[in-house]
């Protein structure tokens, strides 16, 4: 009978040292989810903001620009990244993060500069602003590709990465057409 009664205490030590391993490593897995979960927030909500700013300053340049590359550009920022934002969108309504289509008060003050311009003055700022755009997002879309914790969000940008290099690419091709008219 004692030997039945240390062997059930025993066990009984076991499952519980068991249970509170178990426990701590819950925990601690929520707590890594919660700081990914962070992080990809963080992302989404940056890239919207990015892609908020794009849509804006693609239609003021369909408006403003006599330039026709510039207009079929603008036309082409505000297609893809409403394409983006609302992939972007979906996730983030998904796993709860909280969304914007304003543009933060940075962003506004860019695109209110740059509506105030006419003429070469506005293409070439729309030209640099979207370049330094443009690198900023793909950076940002390249950290989350690469350490990302929600796989959804990874492959999201890890797919539109293409899309901004091509961005990126062409406004870079404008600016050295029209440095070149000038010469």
């Amino acid at each position: 009978m004692k030997k039945f009664i240390l062997s059930a205490v025993l066990l009984l030590a076991t499952a519980t040292a068991f249970a509170q391993r178990t426990e701590t490593a819950k925990t601690q897995t929520q707590q890594t989810a919660q700081k990914g979960t962070e992080q990809d927030r963080l992302f989404v909500m940056k890239a919207l903001e990015g892609g908020n700013a794009e849509i804006k300053k693609g239609a003021l340049a369909r408006s403003k620009s006599k330039n026709t590359e510039i207009v079929k550009y603008g036309d082409m920022m505000e297609n893809d990244h409403h394409s983006v934002n609302g992939k972007l969108k979906q996730v983030a309504q998904q796993r709860g993060y909280k969304v914007s289509d304003q543009l933060t008060a940075e962003a506004q003050k860019m695109y209110s500069n740059l509506d105030k311009m006419e003429g070469d003055a506005f293409d070439r700022e729309f030209v640099n602003q979207m370049i330094a755009d443009h690198r900023q997002a793909i950076e940002l879309f390249k950290q989350q590709a690469a350490n990302g914790t929600d796989q959804e969000l990874k492959t999201l940008a890890a797919n539109a990465l293409p899309t901004l290099e091509t961005h990126l690419r062409e406004i870079e091709r404008l600016q050295a057409t029209m440095n070149n008219r000038k010469n």
